[in-house]
């Protein structure tokens, strides 16, 4: 007897019980790893660890969130974003579904003008400079605090 047609159907009957909801679906696949990708995440992780600085664009001194975008962006692809967050947002084209290593991602932290940004890294994170007495890291887009302050994701590749 063949089990194998009455598997197939019982996986596709099942498939879609242990999905999780998301604001933003996150790549179904392992992103395709272009060769600008490739640089912007080799430069963004060999960065972990720098301290945070606010106003900082270096990692000799330091980074803030837009600083560190940034950064990334010019030593990897040559790509020169504007200073602040509330200006880099404005670049590249919005991305509404799926995300790709690459992608910048912002967050609307708190009051008016509090922005925060960061550079997705695929599997549903992101690498980031995130506040004073901080470090450049990797953190989970799943986690509630993230998840819920999360606006957009632009892609300028």
């Amino acid at each position: 007897m063949n089990l194998a047609p009455t598997m197939l159907l019982l996986i596709l009957l099942f498939s879609g019980c242990a999905s999780r909801p998301h604001l933003l679906q996150i790549e179904s696949s392992e992103p395709s790893r272009n060769q600008d990708q490739a640089k912007i995440l080799s430069i963004a992780k060999e960065l972990i660890g720098t301290k945070y600085r606010f106003g900082g664009t270096d990692p000799t001194t330091g980074f803030d969130c837009s600083g560190y975008v940034a950064y990334v962006y010019r030593e990897a692809v040559g790509i020169d974003l504007p200073r602040q967050t509330r200006d880099q947002i404005e670049m590249g084209m919005h991305v509404s579904d799926p995300l790709k290593v690459g992608d910048m991602v912002y967050f609307k932290i708190s009051a008016p003008n509090a922005w925060h940004t960061g550079i997705y890294i695929g599997h549903g994170k992101f690498i980031h400079a995130p506040r004073t007495a901080g470090a450049v890291n990797i953190q989970e887009m799943t986690l509630p605090y993230w998840k819920k302050r999360f606006v957009g994701a632009r892609r300028l590749l």
